[in-house]
């Protein structure tokens, strides 16, 4: 096999590798329709999902947060609506496409004053040490290159007590996984291609699902990483988590 393939996919779509070169690349191409394709492909579940990361901070005093991998600032959005102009939001994201479609969304809605969206890797944060109150991702952590760096970073910039949820996908039970696997490896590239996407891409992220570890073992792997009192709780039929921590007092 050539050096930067998989078997299923161009060079630089490697979900084992994860090149933060060839990720952001992924991202910049897939950024225009990435909303539309979320919506669909989640059957529009995504949306009260990110609710849900925003209601779980609701339990720590928030004058900071940032919303790693912020894609489209969707995450960030929800986390300032919920906060109702109390905390200021900091999104960070590598694809210049998403971060600019993403500040348009941010200004269309009048938030500008709450929600920042900038350029950053998720690996070396732009940020000074212990800023925010809350770190949160969506959906991005399973393409980082080095996850434990980052964790690490993400605890570096968190304030002693501060809180970090992570939403991203799981394991599903057994029984799922077959029909699971299907329909994110080919029935969901084909939407792609329907839509006038690049399906190639969406295989890299039906590869990249599979791949990650399921909720216990993330959680194990969070903790390992310097945070405590990890917690989970699986939505979507066991497809997604959501996970919690703590950086130590």
């Amino acid at each position: 096999m050539t050096e930067g393939k998989t078997a299923a996919g161009p060079p630089g779509y490697d979900h084992n590798k994860r090149a933060p070169e060839d990720v952001q690349r992924l991202f910049n191409t897939i950024a225009p329709g990435y909303d539309r394709l979320n919506r669909i492909v989640s059957l529009g579940l995504d949306v009260g999902w990110r609710r849900r990361v925003a209601r779980a901070t609701r339990s720590v005093e928030a004058d900071q947060i940032l919303d790693v991998c912020t894609g489209t600032g969707d995450l960030a959005i929800e986390l300032a609506r919920m906060k109702h102009g109390q905390a200021h939001v900091n999104g960070v994201d590598f694809s210049r496409a998403a971060v600019a479609l993403g500040q348009q969304k941010v200004k269309a809605l009048g938030l500008s004053e709450y929600v920042d969206l900038i350029e950053g890797d998720a690996m070396h944060l732009p940020f000074e040490d212990e800023v925010f109150d809350v770190v949160t991702i969506g959906f991005g952590f399973r393409n980082i290159q080095d996850r434990k760096k980052a964790l690490r970073d993400f605890l570096r910039v968190t304030k002693p007590g501060g809180m970090f949820v992570c939403l991203e996908v799981s394991q599903p039970p057994a029984v799922l996984k077959s029909g699971y696997y299907l329909y994110m490896l080919y029935i969901v590239p084909l939407i792609a291609r329907l839509l006038g996407a690049d399906p190639q891409a969406y295989q890299y992220l039906g590869r990249s699902i599979r791949a990650f570890p399921g909720a216990r073992e993330f959680a194990e792997f969070i903790e390992s990483s310097g945070w405590k009192n990890v917690t989970y709780r699986k939505l979507g039929l066991g497809s997604v988590a959501i996970h919690k921590a703590y950086k130590p007092l």
